[in-house]
């Protein structure tokens, strides 16, 4: 009866429960999708990562009582209006905040990149430690870099120079 419970000697369920287990532990990231979303934004129309494909995509997650996040917004600013031809920056507020009172924060900010709303609620694909965190996702729509704490246009740039550089647009 014994043998009968053990996966390797029961091919069937080797198939069907280790296998895949095995398979994820040996594999990580690579069977990882690729991080999406669909949030709504400022303006209550959708914010979607997929819509960007076929450019570099900064991915900003920031809040209000977060000093760091707000004074590195003019950083994002400065990055986004001088790389529109090749990225894009998407700010996503991590509080359970209303556009209204987002909307305060960027305003004051002169913030013109999209900004999404995420309810407080953590993003599959997106691991935070902490506020701001930022990511840079491919052209083909795969995290290749991730940063934790502020960052500046100047970084930003450099980071994105090295992913071309490296070919991480590649498919």
């Amino acid at each position: 009866m014994l043998a009968a419970l053990t996966p390797f000697h029961n091919p069937p369920v080797f198939r069907a429960v280790l296998a895949p287990v095995l398979l994820s532990a040996l594999l990580g990231p690579a069977l990882a999708q690729a991080p999406d979303f669909s949030l709504p934004g400022l303006n209550q129309q959708p914010v979607r990562l997929a819509d960007f494909r076929g450019r570099w995509v900064i991915v900003n997650f920031w809040a209000s009582w977060c000093s760091p996040c707000l004074l590195e917004m003019p950083e994002l600013q400065e990055f986004y209006e001088k790389n529109r031809n090749r990225a894009t920056v998407v700010g996503i507020n991590f509080e359970n905040l209303g556009p209204n009172e987002v909307r305060v924060f960027t305003d004051r900010l002169a913030v013109t990149f999209p900004v999404a709303l995420s309810g407080g609620n953590p993003i599959p694909g997106f691991e935070l430690k902490g506020l701001p965190t930022t990511f840079l996702i491919s052209p083909t729509g795969k995290l290749v870099d991730s940063h934790l704490g502020s960052v500046s246009a100047a970084t930003l740039a450099e980071r994105l120079a090295a992913q071309e550089k490296a070919g991480a647009a590649a498919p």
